[in-house]
């Protein structure tokens, strides 16, 4: 006589079950030039709207999109900023606050594309699920992007955007929206109001405004 065997699941505790489950990693890219709280929240609203293990803060190497517009400020200064605005001391370490930095792209070098960055990440962690948080502005964008398909295949796309605002999902991309407070923080307001002498407190965390004072950041 044959006899059927099963596993006997039921030991299996909830925190098992979870840490069975693939983490949902939040990439949240950028020039970071400051970290702004504006970032901080938009990377925190994101983190428990979509109950996500962690959001990761990305700074560009080589941001394509604003070589030769503006000066940008060197890539290992704004990856040491965003650091010190999540509170971390080196790179994909976590906060109590569930954000991280990657120097990812750093790692990478030349110009920084997403789709390059997540295949990258996908290495260090290939049963993450991704997620690449962007504004309604950038997403509108989108199809102007490096390597769009290989980018639609890696990963969901969250569309931040306010309360209320008009907004029309990309065709062809799979995406979830998350609203967040209207802000108006912007680096290149920061950027002004230190040109201009103006104080910059409570836009961004006190560490980032040590470094901008003691790099003497965006004085010229």
């Amino acid at each position: 006589m044959l006899f059927a065997v099963t596993a006997d699941t039921s030991h299996e505790t909830n925190s098992d079950q979870e840490a069975a489950k693939p983490p949902k990693i939040g990439v949240l890219g950028g020039t970071f030039d400051p970290p702004h709280l504006g970032h901080l929240i938009v990377a925190d609203q994101v983190l428990h709207a979509l109950d996500l293990d962690k959001v990761l803060l990305v700074p560009a190497n080589e941001p394509w999109q604003k070589v030769g517009k503006r000066k940008i400020t060197p890539a290992e200064k704004r990856l040491e900023m965003t650091l010190s605005a999540v509170g971390v001391a080196k790179s994909d370490g976590v906060s109590s606050k569930g954000l991280a930095v990657s120097d990812i792209e750093l790692q990478i070098g030349g110009p920084s594309y997403t789709a390059v960055t997540l295949a990258a990440l996908a290495e260090q962690d290939p049963a993450a699920e991704w997620l690449v948080i962007v504004g309604a502005d950038a997403a509108a964008g989108l199809d102007t992007w490096h390597d769009t398909k290989r980018l639609q295949e890696q990963a969901t796309i969250v569309v931040v955007n306010r309360p209320g605002a008009d907004f029309q999902p990309p065709t062809g991309w799979s995406w979830d929206l998350v609203e967040i407070p209207s802000i108006s923080i912007s680096g290149s307001a920061i950027r002004r109001r230190v040109s201009q002498g103006s104080s910059v407190r409570f836009l961004t965390p006190d560490p980032v405004i040590e470094h901008i004072v003691d790099w003497n950041l965006y004085r010229d």
